[in-house]
Parts: structure tokens; C-alpha cells; sequence
């Protein structure tokens, strides 16, 4: 049998694209229509003058990270592609790039972002419609059949150990069938590729099962959201972690500080990335535990960045505003960058949240209400902008604000049950 590698790469939604190739092609880019990464949900493109009709289509080349590759499911191996315009120039639509790029200021200072991602999702009887997994033995950080009876999550387990996802443990969540994989920390670039491919991996490896999956942000009402929590930190030129100061009140340098200072300064225009979709705000409120309020707070979860307890090595700052949509790459590059920005510009951290953060908010500033509000708050938040390349910003908001016009227009079950009945 042909020794298949699957070439991939993902688009602005955070969704993989690729070909599959022998391996003896993999010193051959593959080529694509440059209009997968200007395309909606909807399947529709985004008329841009670079990147759609008005550019005539061009394509677009993928060549082969070989450090990437690593085994994958049907004994196929997968690995991630640099993308290039046909030409061989760089294409500014590379969200991997586009994380390295920030990795590489921070590099500049003698620092390497490191990241671990925390992902959550349902398990689905089905998805039309859309049924939660009958978990009759649940229980709070269960395992086996208190978390899955079907036995497939520890299906994924074993195959994302397999791939090298690095998946340091699965366990149940507070609601039946929502479950939860925590993702070795280590250098952003390779952790953002881990979790892109754990979410593909997941939703292969169920419905090969007979089940089904869903990372949407909050795909029930009478449940909570699911949450894509990015922990962070920074290691020195000796590998040691920055964040770390013994003499510190807390324990937590002064990097550390103006690291979480940049967060809450950008709070409202990173949700554009941490929560895009229209979903996503009906995860963002209070009660949920998900990064509402612009605060942070020492190991407490009703904050947006916590400072969990452990100190020494494991000191590190987890920020608690993405859910299951977001693309990590654009994800882990928006918040590297807000921490960048505030230890450049050295900004002064206002003291922690103490206690129930919903019932006393040490601060009125709060997540936008609403994708829109979110995506104008990115448009107006020009310091975080400049960080990322301008044709990111242009056909990430042009997408987004087509996917909220949709949206506008739709009409929902809830209006018909609500109004039909006696209207």
C-alpha cells in the first residue's frame, strides 16, 4: 500500500483543508484556488480585490512542513503546510505564520511563548438533530463509563497519543456528555497545530463510531458552554519560566503582570477571536465561568485570566474568553500579541478580583454582547490590529460580518414557537 501523507493547513475559521499525497510527492507543493481561504460557512466567497473573482481565482501553493508529520488515523500521516501565493511570495492569509510572527517579537526579547490549550466538547447521540450522548453513570470529572459508556473518548485518547497530540488527560465536565482534554504545554507554534488537529481527530474518530461531536460554544440551552482555555507562559533563553519571581507577593513577575495588563487593555476586541461566532455570546454571560468580565484574578475561574496556584515551573496565566470555534492559531496570536503589547508598553495590572466575580465584578468593562459588537470592537482596537497582517484583518471581519448579516436574516425556532402560535 501507497504511503499516504495528508498535506493540510488551516483557513481563517480555524477549519483544515489539504490534499492527500504519496509521500514519495511530498517535495511537490500542492495547489489550490486561493478563494478556501476567503470562504465562508456558507460556502460563498468573500469578494476581495487579492483573493476572489476579482483577482481571477489565483492559486495558491501548500509545501510540506516535514517537522510537522507525524502518524495519523488509517495508518495515513498528516503534517501542516506553509502557505504561498503561486509566485512563491508569502501569503498573508497563513494563520500559522501569522502566530510565528508574534512568536517571533517575543523571540526578539529572548522569549519563548509557551501554551497548552484546554478543550471541551459534547458527545452527541446526533447532530440533525442535535442530541446530547445518554450518559447515565455521569459524574464531575468522570472517567470511563462516567464520562463516555460508549467508550469512545478513550478512543480518541489513544489516538491522539498516537498522532503525538500530546493529550495529557480526558475527563468528563459538569453536564452529562460534555467532556474535557487538557493538551501538553509547550512552544505556541506546536501547541495551536496540536489542538487544530485534536478537533479533527475527535469529530473522525466518533462518527467512525456510530456518534457524533460538537466544539460549538454553547450548543444547548439548558447547558453550559463549552470553553477553549489558553494557558501561557514564557520561558527564558536557560528555558526557565519568566512568569516566576519568589519574592513577588503572589509569586508572579513583574512580565507577568503587564503580560495580563495587555489582556484586560485589549479585552473587548479579542473576542472577535476568542469567541467568533454568533453562538459564542449566549456562552459569554455571567454565571457561565467563560471570561465575561475584563479581570483577572489568583486561582480563581470566575475570572477571565486566572493565575492558577502552582508556582515554580508551573506558573503560568490561563485565559478563560475562547470556546470550541475559535481558531487557536489566530487565538494564540491575538492573545501573545495583547500580552506583548502591555509588556512593551509596561502597563500597570489593577489588583485581582477577590471572591464571586458575578455577584461583585471588580469592574463594569465586560465582553461585548454580540459578534457584531465584538467585530467593531476589533475594528476599533488599531494597537492590536497592527500586530497582525492587514489582509488577515480585512478578510477575517469581512467573513465574520457576512456570517452576523446571515444571521440577522434568519429565523429561528424559538420566533416560531414563540409567536406563531398566537399571532
Amino acid at each position: 500500500m501507497t504511503d499516504q501523507i495528508d498535506v493540510v493547513f488551516p483557513d481563517l475559521l480555524g477549519l483544515l483543508h489539504g490534499k492527500t499525497v504519496p509521500s514519495h510527492r511530498v517535495d511537490h507543493p500542492t495547489h489550490y484556488a486561493i478563494t478556501v481561504m476567503v470562504q465562508g460557512l456558507d460556502l460563498e466567497f468573500l469578494d476581495t480585490d487579492t483573493y476572489s473573482a476579482s483577482a481571477g481565482f489565483p492559486d495558491m501553493e501548500a509545501r510540506l512542513d516535514p517537522e510537522t508529520v507525524r502518524p495519523w488515523i488509517g495508518d495515513r500521516r498528516i503534517g501542516f503546510a506553509h502557505l504561498h501565493r503561486a509566485d512563491g511570495r508569502d501569503l498573508p492569509l497563513d494563520s500559522r505564520r501569522q502566530l510565528s510572527v508574534i512568536c517571533d517579537q517575543w523571540r526578539a526579547l529572548d522569549l519563548e511563548p509557551i501554551a497548552g490549550f484546554e478543550m471541551e466538547f459534547f458527545l452527541l447521540e446526533s447532530r440533525k438533530p442535535l442530541v446530547k450522548l445518554d450518559v447515565p453513570d455521569h459524574r464531575v470529572y468522570g472517567i470511563g463509563p462516567g464520562a463516555d459508556p460508549t467508550g469512545t473518548l478513550e478512543v480518541i485518547a489513544a489516538a491522539a497519543e498516537r498522532a503525538g497530540l500530546q493529550v495529557e488527560g480526558v475527563n468528563s465536565e459538569f453536564t452529562p456528555s460534555q467532556v474535557e482534554a487538557a493538551l501538553h504545554y509547550q512552544p505556541a507554534l506546536i501547541a495551536a497545530d496540536n489542538a487544530s488537529l485534536f478537533r479533527e481527530l475527535v469529530r473522525q474518530i466518533a462518527t467512525s463510531r456510530g456518534i457524533d461531536t460538537t466544539f460549538m460554544a454553547r450548543p444547548f440551552g439548558d447547558a453550559v458552554g463549552s470553553g477553549l482555555h489558553l494557558n501561557m507562559s514564557l520561558a527564558d533563553v536557560a528555558g526557565r519560566n519568566a512568569f516566576i519571581d519568589a519574592d513577588d507577593q503572589h509569586g508572579i513577575s513583574a512580565l507577568s503582570r503587564h503580560f495580563i495588563a495587555g489582556l484586560l487593555h485589549h479585552h473587548e476586541a479579542l473576542a472577535a477571536f476568542a469567541a467568533p461566532t454568533v453562538n459564542s455570546y449566549k456562552r459569554l454571560t455571567p454565571g457561565m465561568l467563560s471570561g465575561y468580565w475584563a479581570n483577572w484574578g489568583l486561582d480563581n475561574r470566575l475570572c477571565t485570566v486566572r493565575v492558577p496556584g502552582q508556582r515554580g515551573e508551573g506558573t503560568r496565566i490561563e485565559h478563560r474568553m475562547a470556546d470550541g470555534t475559535a481558531s487557536p492559531h489566530l487565538l494564540a496570536a491575538a492573545l501573545f500579541a495583547a500580552g506583548l503589547h502591555g509588556v512593551r508598553e509596561k502597563m500597570p495590572l489593577s489588583d485581582p478580583q477577590v471572591g464571586d466575580a458575578d455577584e461583585r465584578p471588580n469592574t463594569d468593562r465586560h465582553v461585548p454582547t454580540s459578534l457584531t459588537s465584538a467585530l467593531d470592537a476589533l475594528e476599533a482596537d488599531a494597537e492590536l490590529r497592527a500586530f497582525f497582517e492587514p489582509d488577515i484583518i480585512e478578510v477575517y471581519l469581512g467573513l465574520k460580518r457576512k456570517e452576523w448579516s446571515r444571521w440577522e436574516l434568519a429565523v429561528t425556532d424559538w420566533e416560531q414557537s414563540e409567536y406563531a402560535r398566537v399571532y
